[in-house]
């Protein structure tokens, strides 16, 4: 058993079924449901993924898919000490908003970081790519 933290990318493979790595986001996802492992995720994601998500979908698809991964999902606070630690570990060339959502994992105790960005922040928790 092992608690994940869900990007962005991951969020929107299970509600974007044209997506590359939809099976596999699926897959990993049921399997580790059966495992007994713990997913969370920032509200952050939540905002991102409505966003991009509700250009293909309509806002009301969107909202009930987003109601469907919060039952299995929990969502982590970004307050002002999670903003304050990702701005202290930020460098010129790390993305912002990735070092926020590794923030934000540190802040759950997650042991890994499901991501298929492969260019997301290395920092001391496993990133778990899918593709």
């Amino acid at each position: 058993m092992a608690k994940l933290f869900l990007d962005a990318n991951i969020i929107l493979d299970l509600i974007d079924s044209d997506r590359k790595a939809v099976e596999l986001t699926h897959q990993f996802i049921s399997d580790g449901i059966i495992r007994g492992d713990d997913y969370c995720t920032s509200c952050d994601i939540f905002t991102t993924v409505y966003y991009v998500a509700s250009k293909k979908l309509s806002s009301l698809q969107v909202i009930a898919e987003l109601e469907k991964i919060l039952a299995f999902v929990e969502v982590i606070a970004i307050d002002i000490e999670v903003l304050k630690e990702a701005m202290n570990i930020v460098r010129d060339k790390d993305d912002f908003e990735d070092v926020l959502q590794y923030v934000c994992a540190k802040k759950g105790e997650c042991s890994a970081i499901v991501t298929n960005d492969k260019g997301f922040y290395r920092g001391e928790i496993e990133l778990i790519s899918l593709k």
